[in-house]
């Protein structure tokens, strides 16, 4: 199950962000998201393999 992180959380060794996506059992997820420490992550909080829509400034 995905969660998307709310306040920072250490997951396998690695420390975690806020904003962060994760993949966890559900069982894990649910408590993470029960304690108010992430939420089931949406289509709009993954991550996509969409382009940047930053202009780059340094092109001529």
């Amino acid at each position: 199950m995905q969660v998307e992180l709310l306040k920072p959380h250490e997951h396998a060794g690695i420390a975690r962000n806020p904003g962060e996506v994760i993949d966890l059992a559900e069982d894990s997820a649910q408590w993470l998201c029960e304690i108010g420490s992430a939420r089931t992550a949406t289509p709009d909080s993954t991550p996509s393999a969409k382009p940047s829509k930053q202009s780059n400034p340094t092109q001529e």
